[in-house]
């Protein structure tokens, strides 16, 4: 095994990046991509961290060699809102949680949801009928996560978690900031230091451990359901045989409230955002859209044929991935792109960053939806990954794509947004890819004339 170090910035022997990656993680990882290519080694305070960017090094750790990686530092501060769930755990105990879960994502299964989706979108449209009449500016991050929870819950939970949106919308915003560990001192202190910042953390999750408690406790007075929450409560320990406690089964439904829709509800705002930014695009969208729907509600059975409509939200998730990066820990040394990994580094996948490549895709930062059309969409499987990939290829991305796709079809046939004049939308790499100062738009009918 070579010895060879991969390059990285000169300095800062004690905290290397940290400060930056503190103040700008985005910029930072660009900055490495650009300056030193597919792997880039730097220093984030006590870690030693490799960046990994190019298709064949990402398939590498994710596809060739991914026994040598696991979840790792970077993941603990998810253990604050999540808990001890699917996402955070390795080996067994995660393909045992996967194996129970797999079932409710199952294409045709999501396909038959399509009606509960198309609902939900219907309530958030009526809801933007006032702001549409008055010519209102709405920031739409928030209504595009309460449409997001309402189809998560109702088609997971079976149950609607809309109708306490005003207790989870302060927990999701807080959350998303304190599940990523940056090494700020109120988040070094021990948990005993009477701190706000341990108050506001301890009233949030709180809060989200009620409400998972109360999906549990109404699902066991339902009875034998067909949904996720029924699937956990009769799901067995696969070494002891027992039920699954309710702290475990409470973390498994958090996991999947918290991951699943804050990266939709993302994803939702940046596609909108990126349509109200190219009139182009939204014109042909419209005229797909005009003549294969007639202006009635779409099906799971329309999409095959708007292909343009699946261009679109491909180009938006490569622009914007909801999940911008994600880290994973060596076990042993490796060897990447000939460069030595030592154990127990980390190395971060940056799905942002590949998707900005200019070696990889040309004009990166142009938004441009044919670089998806069939005839010229590349096979690299690598190249795009807005749900990671490998076995741990996001178990939700079906249906992500499937609310996506029905979502911006029945808000582009019935309202044009635009943007606030003057306001400038700037992405922050949070636990998602976040709108910093969120996305306002004005939202007024389409004239159909």
């Amino acid at each position: 095994m070579t010895d060879r170090r991969a390059p990285g910035p000169d300095g800062g022997h004690l905290i290397g990046a940290l400060s930056r990656f503190k103040s700008n993680s985005l910029g930072l990882i660009s900055d490495l991509q650009r300056r030193f290519g597919g792997i880039a080694r730097v220093k984030l305070g006590p870690y030693l961290v490799h960046q990994v960017t190019e298709p064949d090094l990402i398939k590498h750790v994710l596809q060739d060699n991914p026994g040598n990686y696991r979840r790792g530092r970077f993941y603990r501060g998810f253990n604050l809102f999540m808990g001890h769930g699917m996402l955070t755990t390795d080996g067994a105990e995660w393909q045992a949680r996967r194996q129970v879960a797999q079932p409710f994502f199952q294409r045709a299964r999501l396909e038959s949801a399509a009606p509960v989706i198309t609902e939900c979108v219907q309530d958030l449209l009526d809801r933007w009928e006032g702001p549409a009449e008055r010519g209102e500016v709405v920031d739409v991050v928030d209504d595009l996560m309460w449409l997001s929870m309402g189809v998560l819950s109702r088609v997971l939970f079976g149950v609607d978690l809309r109708e306490r949106a005003d207790e989870l919308l302060p927990v999701v915003r807080f959350a998303i900031k304190a599940m990523i560990i940056t090494g700020k001192v109120e988040q070094m202190l021990p948990r005993w230091v009477p701190t706000r910042y341990r108050r506001d953390l301890n009233r949030h999750q709180a809060v989200l451990n009620r409400v998972m408690d109360d999906v549990i406790a109404r699902q066991r007075a339902a009875g034998d359901e067909d949904n996720l929450v029924a699937a956990l409560l009769r799901a067995e320990h696969p070494e002891t045989g027992r039920p699954w406690d309710d702290r475990a089964i409470r973390a498994e439904l958090k996991t999947h409230f918290m991951a699943g829709h804050e990266t939709t509800g993302c994803a939702l705002a940046w596609t909108l955002y990126a349509l109200a930014q190219h009139v182009d695009v939204r014109r042909r969208l419209t005229a797909e859209l005009d003549e294969v729907l007639a202006g009635r509600t779409p099906t799971a059975e329309d999409l095959p044929k708007l292909t343009y409509l699946r261009q679109v939200v491909d180009e938006s998730l490569r622009m914007y991935p909801p999940i911008w990066v994600f880290p994973r820990d060596t076990v042993d040394d490796d060897e990447i792109g000939g460069y030595h990994v030592p154990a127990g580094t980390t190395v971060l996948i940056s799905p942002h960053a590949a998707h900005h490549n200019a070696e990889v895709w040309e004009s990166p930062e142009a938004f441009d939806p044919e670089r998806f059309c069939p005839a010229s969409r590349s096979t690299e499987r690598y190249r795009y990954l807005p749900f990671g990939g490998g076995a741990r290829h996001c178990v939700g991305h079906r249906l992500a794509l499937l609310e996506l796709q029905l979502t911006v079809a029945m808000v582009a046939q019935r309202y044009r947004l635009d943007l606030a004049p003057g306001h400038q939308v700037v992405p922050t790499g949070l636990v998602s890819l976040r709108p910093k100062k969120g996305v306002p738009m004005r939202i007024a009918p389409v004239d159909r004339g």
